[in-house]
């Protein structure tokens, strides 16, 4: 993804311990899910719902991430709910705001594609609530399969027990999300390299002549 070839931003404000951030989504399924897109958003929201206030439980700082102003009402209601100061929404306007966010973050959980594109390329332990596949192929990909969570079947339970294996393996996921971060960086420049030596060949062979001892 190119998105993986994004600086990092490093300006980001210090955030509190054990922040986590939660991103939503007015969620009711695909086009496929019409008959049952109610029933959908219902357990989505209730199951979120839960998992947040469990955090807060916990003492744990709740960030809410969205990313799109159709996303308001599924915020509100999740403040509304849960009822804590703990609980405070983010108002980020570009990737590098996200990025700043999640960045600052002990984990994240992502359910927009782009929230979970900058957790990974953050480097921040990711739990996906996953409604497509590609989703579910970048997991795998960065070495997170075991974190997706189906969108559409959210269990509150579940995703508490998948956090908690997340925030055990935090130090050694970072670890991990650094070296693919790093190979899709090559990977990207290399594309970028036979991209240009095919659109700009002379270019390509300028370059090479200048290398030439």
């Amino acid at each position: 993804d190119l998105a993986f070839s994004l600086p990092v931003p490093t300006d980001g404000p210090a955030a509190e311990p054990g922040r986590v951030c939660v991103g939503v989504m007015d969620f009711h399924g695909g086009d496929d899910d019409r008959d049952r897109a109610d029933e959908i958003h219902r357990r989505y929201l209730d199951g979120t719902i839960r998992f947040v206030r469990a955090l807060v439980a916990q003492g744990r700082p709740v960030r809410l991430l969205t990313g799109d102003r159709c996303d308001a009402p599924v915020v509100a209601a999740i403040l509304d709910a849960v009822d804590s100061p703990l609980v405070t929404a983010a108002q980020a306007a570009s990737l590098a705001d996200l990025m700043r966010e999640t960045a600052a973050a002990d984990s994240v959980v992502a359910v927009r594609y782009h929230n979970l594109i900058c957790a990974l390329r953050t480097g921040t332990p990711v739990l996906a609530l996953c409604y497509a596949a590609k989703s579910d192929a970048l997991m795998a990909q960065m070495g997170l399969a075991a974190y997706c969570h189906p969108a559409r079947e959210v269990d509150a339970d579940r995703l508490l027990e998948q956090f908690r294996s997340l925030e055990k393996e935090s130090a050694e996921l970072r670890r991990a999300l650094a070296g693919r971060n790093r190979d899709a960086a090559r990977r990207l420049e290399d594309q970028f390299g036979a991209l240009t030596a095919a659109l700009f060949p002379a270019a390509g062979h300028t370059h090479a002549l200048r290398e030439t001892p």
